[in-house]
C-alpha cells in the first residue's frame, strides 16, 4: 500500500495511461478494478481498452510520491493539465475537483443519456426541499398588520425623498423633455435655404467622384477573377458572375467567403473561390 500519490493505470501493450491521485492505493486500486470488470468505469476510453486487451495487460504503478495529500490535487491537476488530450491519454476530465469540466459532447459519459422520469422527479423533490430548508420564509406570508407597517414605512420614506422609486414632479418632468427635444446647443436656430443646399449636397455620394466613370481598362485591373468549382467555370470578374446566375452581390460575396456552396434558391449547390488571392 502507498499513500499520498500520483498513480497510472498502463496498457503494456500500446503504452497508453490513465492517470489518478490517491490517499491509499489499496482502495483506489479496489474501486478501479471492481468497476472496470464490471464494464461500468467512468473513463470510457479505459473501459473500452481493458474490455479489448484484457485485464492482464494492465499495470497499476505509482509515478509520484507527495509528502500530504494536500498536495494531491494540484498535482494530479499538473498530470492531467499535460497529458489530456494526448493520444495516449485514457483519461477525459481536465481537473481533479471536477473530472467532466471542460468535457463535452460524445465526450461525456452522460452524453446521449435520457434522464428517467423517476431520477426528474427525485430531483424536482430535492430541490424543493432544499429551498424549504434554505430560506426561513418559504412558504410563509405576511400578516396584514406587518402589511401595514411596511407599507407606512415606505410611504414615510418617499415623502421625506429617501429610497424607493424615483417619481419626478411635473416640474421635472416637463424640464427633462424639453432637456431632449433636438440640439439643444443650435435651440431656435433656422438654417438658411443656402444653408440647407449645402447640406443636401454634401451627403449625396462621393463628391470627389461625381460625374467621372472608371475606364474599362480600370476596371479590367480592378475586377478579380471567381471560379464555380462545381462546374469549374471561370468569370473575368465578380459582376460576370453575378450576370451569367442571375445572383444578388451580397449572396456571391458571401459564397466567396465562406468557401461553402449556396444553400437555398436557383443557384443551390454553386461554390466560389477566387482564382488569385
Amino acid at each position: 500500500m502507498s499513500t499520498n500519490v500520483i498513480y497510472k493505470i498502463r496498457n503494456v501493450v500500446n503504452g497508453k495511461f490513465y492517470v489518478g491521485s490517491a490517499k491509499d492505493t489499496r482502495v483506489r486500486f479496489r474501486q478501479h478494478r471492481k468497476l472496470l470488470r464490471k464494464g461500468t468505469h467512468h473513463c470510457k476510453h479505459l473501459q473500452a481498452a481493458w474490455s479489448k486487451y484484457g485485464e492482464d495487460v494492465f499495470k497499476f504503478e505509482v509515478v509520484e510520491r507527495l509528502s500530504s495529500w494536500e498536495e494531491l490535487e494540484p498535482a494530479e491537476d499538473r498530470w492531467l493539465l499535460e497529458h489530456v488530450g494526448q493520444p495516449y491519454c485514457y483519461n477525459s476530465g481536465r481537473s481533479a475537483r471536477a473530472p467532466w469540466r471542460g468535457v463535452f459532447g460524445s465526450e461525456h459519459p452522460n452524453y446521449g443519456k435520457v434522464t428517467p422520469d423517476s431520477v426528474k422527479q427525485l430531483l424536482s423533490e430535492a430541490t424543493k426541499e432544499q429551498w424549504r430548508t434554505a430560506d426561513p420564509r418559504t412558504g410563509k406570508q405576511h400578516s396584514e398588520e406587518a402589511k401595514k407597517k411596511m407599507a407606512e414605512k415606505t410611504h414615510q420614506a418617499l415623502a421625506e425623498g429617501r429610497g424607493g422609486k424615483f417619481i419626478p414632479s411635473e416640474e421635472t418632468r416637463r424640464k427633462m423633455s424639453e432637456s431632449l427635444k433636438g440640439n439643444q446647443n443650435a435651440k431656435g436656430h433656422v438654417r438658411s435655404e443656402e444653408h440647407r443646399r449645402k447640406l443636401a449636397e454634401s451627403a449625396r455620394g462621393n463628391q470627389n467622384w461625381l460625374g467621372r466613370n472608371h475606364t474599362a481598362e480600370s476596371r479590367e485591373k480592378m475586377s478579380k477573377q471567381i471560379r464555380e468549382v462545381t462546374t469549374d467555370t471561370l468569370f473575368v470578374s465578380l459582376s460576370a458572375a453575378l450576370e451569367h446566375y442571375g445572383l444578388k452581390m451580397p449572396t456571391l460575396r458571401r459564397a466567396l467567403k465562406t468557401g461553402k456552396p449556396i444553400s437555398k434558391g436557383p443557384c443551390e449547390g454553386l461554390q466560389f473561390r477566387y482564382e488569385h488571392v
